[in-house]
């Protein structure tokens, strides 16, 4: 499992499965369920780089997104989760 967490966006961590796999990418501008999203803590560890003020890194449906803290609202969907 892989440990992930950003106190930004609901301060807990969230544990991931491995092998979790990517589903239909979530639209830009929905705002998932807390139980859906999955807070990423190191960007680097997903290759990406440092987060842009105002927003998190986070997995929802098996894609990286952006998400934009305060109103949890999907900014940009990355792309789909690595293995």
């Amino acid at each position: 499992m892989r440990r992930f967490c950003t106190a930004l966006l609901i301060g807990a961590c969230a544990q991931v499965p491995q092998g979790v796999t990517a589903q239909q990418p979530p639209p830009v501008g929905e705002v998932p369920a807390p139980e859906q999203i999955q807070p990423i803590d190191n960007p680097g560890e997903v290759g990406l780089g440092p987060e842009l003020p105002g927003s998190v890194y986070a997995v929802v449906s098996g894609h990286l997104v952006r998400i934009q803290v305060g109103s949890g609202k999907i900014l940009s969907v990355l792309r789909p989760l690595p293995d």
